[in-house]
């Protein structure tokens, strides 16, 4: 029983990293094909905050929350895939140096 413990660690292991890689790939995809649907809906909300009415703090805060939000989700989009770009090359280092290490 105590043979398999490895092979399902890596198993593991290995659907997490596949879990990771495909949710960069989506967050890449939605980035590269509507991130500046972000940047055009943060920019409308700003203007409805500088054109209303200064009075109405509702509408301004409304509006400036939900800027703050977009961008936030743009943000954090850009932060998982640079995330798991970052993971295979350490990983890609990592393997390069045991491939390095074992060839002595």
């Amino acid at each position: 029983m105590a043979t398999n413990g490895p092979f399902l660690c890596h198993d593991t292991e290995t659907a997490a990293a596949s879990r990771l890689a495909e949710k960069a790939e989506r967050a890449r995809t939605v980035l590269a094909d509507a991130g500046w649907l972000f940047d055009d809906f943060v920019n409308a909300e700003m203007r409805r905050v500088l054109t209303s009415d200064p009075d109405d703090m509702t509408t301004r805060e409304l509006a400036y929350n939900r800027a703050r939000v977009a961008t936030e989700l743009k943000a954090m989009l850009a932060a998982q895939v640079e995330d798991h770009e970052a993971s295979v090359r350490q990983r890609d280092r990592r393997d390069q140096r045991k491939e390095h290490g074992h060839g002595r």
